[in-house]
């Protein structure tokens, strides 16, 4: 190969190498890297090149880009680190919350509502205990609802007020449901018969007839 002819090489290569810069930093640092893994690229004729000032601001680029995709990569180890770190701290602080929720619930375990109204329940007679605990379990579900529109309303971006009405209106029982309610679980229990109960107006009422 002769003198110009490889001169023109070596300029091609450096131009090429010139356009890797025209793109981001971390595009270039990983094209150049992959390029230079792939091809196994070493610069020929240094002396040639250290003459020519346009070929050594070239060699000067590509040492700046290895400098820069050094410092990337230990960046990013950095990060991936500290990304570690901080899930086994939220781990461990999990860990603990439900250590700690554990313990207050067998702590309190006698004071639970439930637990409350399990003594209550426990005095009445027994063929009316099933209706109770309807009666109970009706009132978390109400309990739930009201606490799902309250928290529907704040995550859409709803003031506290607007939150506070959207619970009480999920969680209100007017008294005519209530009365349904009842008659329908002493229905279900056997402790009333459908056509008797059927007699009754929506207020709970027998008609009167006088």
């Amino acid at each position: 190969m002769t003198r110009n002819n490889s001169k023109h090489v070596i300029y091609s290569v450096m131009f090429g190498i010139m356009l890797l810069s025209t793109v981001s930093v971390n595009e270039s640092v990983q094209a150049f890297a992959q390029t230079m893994q792939d091809n196994d690229f070493t610069v020929r004729n240094a002396e040639q090149i250290n003459k020519d000032p346009f070929a050594k601001s070239i060699l000067e680029k590509i040492e700046i880009m290895k400098k820069q995709m050094a410092e990337i990569k230990d960046e990013n180890k950095k990060q991936q680190e500290h990304k570690k770190f901080i899930d086994q701290q939220r781990a461990v602080a999990k860990q603990e919350l439900n250590k700690e929720l554990d313990r207050m619930t067998d702590k309190y375990k006698d004071h639970t509502p439930k637990a409350s109204f399990t003594s209550f329940v426990a005095s009445k007679p027994a063929e009316t205990q099933l209706v109770y605990w309807d009666m109970f379990n009706f009132q978390q579900q109400k309990v739930s609802d009201a606490r799902k529109a309250m928290k529907n309303v704040l995550d859409n971006g709803g003031s506290l007020q607007e939150a506070r009405e959207a619970y009480h209106n999920a969680g209100a029982v007017k008294r005519v449901q209530l009365i349904d309610i009842t008659k329908d679980l002493n229905i279900k229990h056997g402790l009333a018969d459908d056509s008797v109960q059927s007699t009754f107006d929506k207020y709970g009422k027998l008609p009167r007839y006088d």
